[in-house]
């Protein structure tokens, strides 16, 4: 297996990174943009039988888990791609309508700093103790939460931070803008979930 991939939940636009991997739909996504569709894993209860078939006939391998199951799909591919030693997990799809998968999604990025999540216009990632340079790439809004306590520091944004401590309820650290392409997160205690945002 690569160290890279992109994890597919449903029919959605995405960009590939390393070996696509669809969930349920999103293995019809993969189909249509004509990549190679490398696994398949899911309980496959949201698509026909026809879908399933197409899926199953196009797939390199295929992973079937019963509808009946305490982990979320998401939950499932996540945790197959982190057996399987993948350092950087690029998901699309995973934040959607259904607030309740939306939530259980970012919780699992606030739990591995290997997953990435992706959608039109937002993607989130955790980040542990350390310094990181956070490009501004294609986003207007850099913001950092936690769901514990964490100790911080923003360089070169327009709200600069110097060893500020966050917890849950903190709010000041949305809509932040770059003053240079390239600042800095410092993590200096703790876990937190930065959200890029266009």
């Amino acid at each position: 297996m690569e160290t890279e991939v992109s994890l597919i939940l449903r029919d959605v636009s995405y960009i590939k990174r390393g070996t696509c991997i669809g969930v349920e739909c999103g293995a019809l996504a993969i189909l249509a943009q004509g990549d190679k569709l490398s696994l398949a894993l899911g309980d496959f209860d949201s698509v026909s039988a026809e879908e399933f078939a197409l899926i199953e006939s196009r797939s390199l391998s295929l992973k079937r888990y019963p509808s009946r199951k305490n982990e979320s799909d998401s939950e499932l591919a996540i945790a197959w791609c982190l057996d399987q030693g993948v350092k950087r997990i690029h998901v699309y799809g995973a934040l959607n309508e259904r607030l309740d998968h939306h939530h259980v999604n970012v919780g699992l990025a606030y739990a591995h700093p290997e997953v990435i999540l992706y959608n039109e216009t937002n993607q989130i990632q955790a980040y542990t103790e350390g310094s990181y340079t956070i490009n501004q790439d294609d986003y207007r809004y850099f913001s950092v939460f936690t769901f514990e306590e964490a100790e911080i520091s923003l360089i070169n944004f327009s709200y600069p931070l110097d060893h500020a401590s966050i917890h849950l309820e903190s709010r000041f650290t949305v809509s932040n803008q770059w003053q240079k392409k390239d600042a800095q997160l410092v993590v200096h205690r703790g876990k937190v979930l930065v959200y890029l945002s266009k």
